[in-house]
């Protein structure tokens, strides 16, 4: 985590490319809803197109990403086709308190977690994603992923 003058600078925006854009994998898919960036992704493979995850049983294709790096937390309107990062590392809106090298979970709802339960009394279901892992600690709900690196 870069720090200046003591203040510890903000990750930026999820769905953002974190590390060395000329080193990691993207494809373009057609949107079948997905709604945001940085959120994991299921492949439909009767229809071929990315489908937002939206249950702790999606095998996660991949994450929406951002195609530009300028621009406000609104733009979150996908055209008709999503960028799928298939291998890099990620900035992701979290859940729970993610450790360096931590698991990255899927939650019934599509989300995101650090946490492989909810801490309630009744757990809710959640399902370690292969291949991803944190490596960093949260800022404002946001972390870095390397997803299969």
């Amino acid at each position: 985590m870069s720090q200046f003058i003591g203040t510890t600078m903000p990750l930026g925006y999820a769905g953002t490319i974190s590390r060395a854009f000329f080193d990691n994998t993207i494809e373009a898919k057609v949107n079948g809803g997905v709604k945001g960036y940085g959120v994991p992704v299921k492949l439909n493979t009767s229809t071929g197109k990315a489908e937002p995850c939206s249950a702790t049983s999606d095998v996660v294709y991949g994450f929406a990403v951002r195609e530009f790096v300028q621009g406000s937390v609104t733009d979150a309107i996908l055209s008709q086709t999503v960028s799928v990062m298939r291998r890099g590392y990620l900035i992701v809106k979290v859940s729970g308190t993610p450790a360096i090298g931590g698991k990255v979970y899927l939650d019934a709802n599509g989300g995101l977690s650090a946490d492989a339960n909810d801490g309630e009394d009744e757990p809710t279901s959640y399902t370690a994603i292969p291949n991803a892992v944190f490596v960093g600690t949260a800022t404002d709900g946001l972390a870095e992923i390397a997803y299969n690196i």
